[in-house]
């Protein structure tokens, strides 16, 4: 696996910076579960070390994900999907975060790429027997209206979703009441990184 930027911009930080805005920019309904706003780095290391350098730097933010999604597993609800809407916000990064967490708190975590139900019966063995599953499910919300169908097609099987968004992208309320509408549980929302100034 090959690191892009961004892999290589969480890893180059070198102090926990967690920004929180003056103002709110979520409605209030929609928590933001954890905020990581790494600066960019030329460095390229193994994928494993990102994750594990990530863990090192911000560990209260990443304790924060990974108990927001065992309140929700205690609740019935541990198919957890990771969504945004585009693709290159982090949420593979953000998965892979939350897994190292809740397995060293000795839990039993699957890993998806798609929804337990849009699996076939042989991939979705793993998934029966975890405790957690984490579904790294690619963006959900593209440009464009939000269509209904291809929502609840994407989600099937699935009993939460955590949102991520960049940092500097402005936030979308209706994806909140869309999945709202199809009855799924929104744990809130990670805000991953700022995009690098363009360099020229």
């Amino acid at each position: 696996m090959t690191l892009d930027w961004l892999d290589r911009a969480f890893v180059g930080r070198l102090k926990p910076a967690v920004q929180v805005p003056a103002k709110p920019i979520v409605p209030p309904s929609l928590s933001t579960v954890v905020a990581i706003m790494p600066q960019p780095s030329a460095a390229e290391p193994e994928c494993a070390l990102v994750v594990d350098r990530l863990l090192e730097v911000v560990p209260t933010e990443w304790d924060g994900l990974a108990d927001s999604i065992e309140a929700v597993a205690r609740d019935g609800r541990r198919v957890v999907a990771v969504t945004g809407g585009k693709h290159g916000e982090g949420r593979s990064t953000v998965v892979a975060g939350i897994e190292a967490v809740l397995r060293r708190r000795g839990r039993c975590v699957a890993i998806a790429d798609r929804a337990p139900l849009l699996q076939d019966p042989a991939e979705a063995v793993g998934a029966r027997a975890a405790d957690v599953v984490l579904v790294d499910a690619g963006p959900w919300f593209t440009s464009g209206p939000v269509r209904r169908s291809s929502l609840e097609r994407a989600a099937l099987g699935c009993d939460a979703v955590l949102l991520v968004r960049r940092a500097d992208a402005p936030p979308c309320p209706g994806w909140e009441k869309a999945l709202a509408m199809i009855g799924l549980t929104v744990i809130g929302e990670a805000l991953t990184f700022a995009l690098p100034a363009a360099q020229g």
